[in-house]
């Protein structure tokens, strides 16, 4: 048995559409995807590359004539008796410059900047319409292909790097929701109690808080309204293609509504679609709702914001 899925991706807009398959596609033989891996998603750079390039340009012997004048315009000089080898000095001086150069470079070489070579990627997009709070990104570093290739794992040549730091985090994520899949873990930072009332054609959402029970109501058609499947919003530019005044007031859920992991249920409708939705999602619907803003409200302000 599979107890969970972890979705890999890249940032190229065309794996997005696949990546949603493969959500709904595990979604259909209930495996719960906990978390989303957004491989090759920048490739690092030092912010001081230009910098150390600008070293070779360096005049040793400008910047030696340049101190042996300044010695000189202060009464250093070797016409006047001193002992003082002006040239020598001068030396040592351009070395302590070439060395602090170097040294500059090389703490400033600490400081990355991630370059996303292949755009900026669809890990939050993604978390927002599954409600999958567990998203990593993996740059796109050599070391990483090199130890696949050898059957040595990153995090064992590399145990204190960055990556092996994300690659922890990932595993701990991992583990954590498998363990609340199995043990059935339900906390009000977790999910709601979702049920549909068929007698009174209502659905009623009970979240447990540190002050108890709350319960609220959301009519099904207004759920219906909110699907952000591939069928109701465009996957590439997010653009609502179902229109909520097409959906009937009458549409319900047919059986039982699904649990889906830790963070979503899946919902067969009456009009024959099927649905995820994160709970996260359907808080922010009861909170509108209880503004007495409707999703076709809603979704006409989204589309203000985003296309004018």
């Amino acid at each position: 048995n599979i107890s969970a899925a972890v979705i890999v991706t890249t940032p190229q807009e065309l794996s997005f559409a696949d990546v949603v398959r493969g959500i709904e596609m595990f979604d259909t033989v209930n495996v719960p995807c906990v978390a989303v891996v957004e491989n090759m998603a920048y490739y690092e750079v030092d912010k001081a590359v230009e910098e150390s390039s600008n070293k070779s340009s360096l005049d040793g012997e400008a910047l030696k004539q340049a101190f042996v004048k300044e010695l000189s315009d202060n009464g250093v000089t070797a016409e006047n008796g001193s002992d003082v080898d002006v040239g020598g000095v001068a030396d040592k001086l351009v070395k302590l410059v070439e060395a602090q150069s170097q040294q500059s470079s090389s703490t400033a070489a600490d400081d990355k900047e991630a370059v996303r070579i292949f755009g900026k990627g669809h890990k939050d997009r993604l978390s927002k319409l599954y409600g999958i709070d567990n998203t990593f990104s993996i740059p796109l570093l050599e070391t990483i292909a090199s130890n696949g290739d050898s059957g040595v794992p990153f995090v064992f040549d590399n145990p204190h790097s960055n990556e092996a730091a994300i690659y922890k985090s990932l595993a701990e994520a991992v583990v954590a929701e498998v363990a609340k899949i199995g043990d059935g873990a339900r906390s009000s930072n977790s999910r709601p109690l979702i049920r549909y009332d068929e007698d009174d054609h209502i659905i009623t959402v009970e979240e447990e808080t540190g002050d108890g029970t709350i319960k609220t109501s959301l009519p099904p058609a207004e759920l219906r309204r909110d699907c952000r499947c591939a069928l109701c919003v465009e996957e590439l530019t997010g653009k609502q293609m179902l229109n909520p005044s097409d959906v009937a007031d009458s549409v319900r859920p047919l059986g039982e509504m699904q649990t889906y992991g830790n963070y979503a249920i899946s919902v067969d409708w009456s009009d024959g679609h099927k649905s995820l939705y994160p709970y996260k999602q359907i808080r922010s619907l009861v909170e509108d709702i209880k503004e007495g803003r409707s999703v076709e409200q809603v979704k006409k302000e989204e589309e203000m914001q985003t296309y004018g």
